[in-house]
């Protein structure tokens, strides 16, 4: 039997899924259009994390948060520039090897200078409320609200902005768009910035809600990597619906009581890629069966 109620999955997956889903979506918006998977990219929401903390004691939480951002824009288009411009001219395997090692490195250099011991945010604490029928605190509702509007901005960037239409052609061939007089390393190196800065509030959000270590990012890899497959590589939207989709079946998964027993939370990533081998067997290609498409 399930040992929570409706709307207590419904929150959980509502929390877990919005940081899942704006991680998906910049792995996502960078796979469309150079066609690489990008492990490094989970390490800027590490670098959005860390950031925050360190800043959190000379300005206040919200504006040490856009900096620790911005900080996170500006590494996502310096990385694609100084690394992954030039490793790409090799092929997509030399680019993927090479994100993880740039992976490991920020882990690495992070863990150097912070420790590995786990960091927070500073906040007073909160108290529980019940919106809609289930427990949340006040740092939840903002978690989801703010992702929300991440990712519905994001969308609407993608969708009816000349920017959007740039990234729409590049990822649908990027010849012809330079052909076309779309400028495509500056549109890479944007999408590359948005990504960046996507990864960054999904990692603030979860320092907030509980801490942050060197591996903060990376932990999520099993999830987002599920998600980004399972909505179907290069659908912004599928991957979006997938990410909720994984928090949700996690968060069932996780409920089930079997006679007294339950599944520990350690197992929590094997049902993200359990869910992945499932979807490969019965949608190979993905949720919304797109290839290219971002929106």
């Amino acid at each position: 039997m399930i040992t929570q109620q409706p709307p207590e999955l419904i929150a959980d997956a509502l929390v877990r899924g919005s940081t899942i889903a704006l991680l998906a979506m910049g792995l996502t918006l960078v796979y469309a259009t150079m066609r690489f998977a990008n492990v490094a990219h989970l390490e800027f929401a590490t670098v959005g994390a860390y950031a925050t903390i360190s800043l959190s004691g000379v300005f206040i939480v919200p504006v040490a948060g856009i900096i620790g951002a911005v900080v996170a824009v500006a590494l996502g288009a310096a990385v694609y520039e100084l690394v992954f411009r030039r490793l790409l001219v090799m092929g997509e395997m030399p680019a993927m090897i090479g994100s993880l090692a740039v992976s490991i490195v920020v882990q690495a250099v992070i863990q150097l200078a912070y420790g590995s011991r786990p960091r927070n945010v500073p906040h007073e604490l909160e108290q529980v409320s019940t919106v809609l029928g289930a427990d949340m605190t006040p740092s939840q509702v903002q978690l989801v609200a703010v992702s929300v509007s991440a990712l519905v901005l994001t969308g609407a960037l993608l969708r009816w902005t000349p920017l959007g239409r740039k990234v729409r052609a590049v990822a649908a061939n990027a010849e012809l768009a330079r052909v076309s007089g779309v400028g495509e390393r500056r549109v890479v190196a944007t999408v590359w910035a948005i990504a960046g800065g996507l990864a960054a509030i999904s990692g603030i959000e979860l320092a907030l809600e509980s801490s942050a270590t060197p591996a903060l990012g990376f932990n999520l890899l099993l999830p987002v990597f599920s998600a980004a497959i399972v909505g179907g590589l290069g659908s912004v939207l599928g991957a979006v619906i997938a990410s909720y989709g994984v928090a949700l079946l996690e968060a069932i998964v996780l409920a089930l009581d079997f006679d007294g027993s339950a599944i520990p939370v350690s197992y929590r990533p094997a049902i993200g890629f359990a869910f992945l081998i499932l979807a490969l067997i019965f949608r190979p290609r993905g949720l919304l069966g797109a290839k290219v498409r971002i929106v």
